[in-house]
């Protein structure tokens, strides 16, 4: 009881703080120059005091919210022990994605606002007229064309993927001299997720904190030696070409020029590697591109890594100047053969006791029936009388007959008290048609 007086007195601040915030972003909409100007950094620093309570209540709320841990067990469903894991993962799943998008809404709205505030700053006096006048000359010679705004660059936590979130945000953020550290960390926070958002989400939003968060990253993923294995694993997961097709050669390319360049970018010289390179990517290829590199080195020398990369280039280039092939008929009508048989094995049940497919006279259920019901049923879901198949009729059913009289029937709907006949011997010659109706 007690946390629940907790945790809604907590929902009670943080309802406070965002209605201070909305607060901001009115002042924002309409602000005023002749009146409100000097209130600009007033609104500033009450900002960061709104999302540095907002971080402190949140994860109280979060806390508190675990505490309570609504995934009570009923006491009426029985569950076992796997099913009660599962359970209660995916609901940890569920609350947490509910909490980092609680989080995730108000950074946007905060970084918008903060950044409306600063733009609305009065402009900074020239230090001299002279330099004043140089500078008016320039901007009129500048396009007032607005170039788009450069997205932040995002990072989950593959290890594949830091280098390049680093470097970009080392550029846009981390050395830029115009940002305060505060502003640095509400960036980097909003920019990673995932793994990568676990390393700091327990680091205080704080200037002072900006520096230990990055360093707690670059800790945590700096790690050249796990860098270049996961580069290496991506080169030789590469999937092998089944046939000649211009989208499959494309990838497979710059799958392996992609991560070479990361390689050389980290310091990894693979420029000697050129021989394993070659021999690696020829391994790859459909039996028709090989043919044709093979064609056009014809030579006993051991082929160059950058030759057959820029022989395969050109080979794409033909093969998107010519129309796809199509593939052939009969592997179309393989692809569709499969398709369509195991689409139905997977949808098909018992017709008489709903559980997954087995013949009728294999089915407890039907062998429980009288002879009279099992035949009114086979006449119900009109399956042959003689094999008790639902896709034909006895009329064209070359199975056997009834073991017990001979008769054109399945032995399960064989009724005692019919009279038994031999089995006809075979005919040396056909039967004509009116015989054979005859017989039936």
């Amino acid at each position: 009881m007690a946390e629940e007086e907790s945790l809604r007195e907590l929902s009670r601040e943080e309802r406070q703080l965002k209605n201070s915030l909305k607060a901001i972003v009115k002042f924002v909409n309409e602000f005023q120059r002749s009146t409100q100007e000097n209130q600009i950094e007033v609104r500033l620093e009450a900002l960061e005091n709104v999302m540095q309570k907002f971080y402190s209540v949140r994860r109280k709320i979060e806390i508190a919210m675990d505490e309570v841990d609504p995934e009570e067990d009923d006491e009426d469903v029985k569950e076992t022990a796997e099913e009660r894991k599962k359970r209660l993962e995916k609901a940890t799943a569920t609350r947490e994605a509910q909490y980092d998008e609680a989080v995730r809404v108000v950074e946007e709205k905060y970084c918008e606002v903060k950044a409306a505030l600063i733009s609305l700053r009065p402009p900074k006096p020239s230090s001299s007229q002279s330099t004043a006048g140089v500078q008016a000359h320039v901007d009129s010679g500048i396009s007032r064309v607005k170039l788009p705004d450069i997205k932040l660059p995002s990072f989950s936590g593959k290890i594949k993927e830091w280098i390049t979130f680093r470097d970009t945000f080392r550029s846009l953020i981390h050395n830029n001299r115009q940002l305060a550290p505060i502003d640095k960390f509400t960036y980097l926070r909003s920019s990673v997720h995932g793994d990568a958002l676990q390393e700091i989400c327990s680091v205080e939003l704080s200037a002072e904190n900006y520096e230990v968060a990055w360093k707690a990253l670059e800790k945590k993923f700096e790690n050249k030696k796990l860098i270049v294995k996961a580069h290496l694993d991506a080169i030789f997961s590469v999937e092998l070409l089944r046939r000649e097709n211009c989208d499959a050669l494309n990838h497979l390319i710059n799958e392996f020029d992609r991560n070479l360049q990361m390689l050389n970018k980290i310091g990894k010289n693979t420029a000697n590697w050129s021989t394993i390179l070659a021999y690696m990517l020829c391994s790859r290829l459909d039996s028709a591109t090989l043919r044709l590199w093979e064609s056009h080195h014809n030579s006993k020398d051991v082929p160059e890594f950058d030759e057959l990369l820029k022989f395969l280039r050109d080979h794409c280039l033909v093969l998107q100047s010519i129309a796809p092939c199509k593939p052939i008929e009969s592997e179309q009508k393989r692809a569709r053969v499969t398709t369509t048989h195991t689409s139905s094995q997977s949808a098909r049940k018992c017709l008489f006791c709903a559980e997954p497919f087995h013949l009728p006279f294999k089915c407890n259920k039907f062998k429980g029936l009288t002879i009279n019901q099992r035949v009114e049923e086979a006449n119900k879901k009109r399956l042959c009388r003689n094999c008790l198949s639902a896709r034909h009729y006895a009329e064209g059913c070359s199975k056997g007959a009834c073991t017990k009289c001979g008769r054109k029937h399945h032995t399960m709907l064989h009724f005692e008290n019919a009279p038994t006949s031999p089995r006809a011997p075979k005919p040396s010659v056909p039967q004509t048609q009116d015989q054979t109706r005859a017989a039936g």
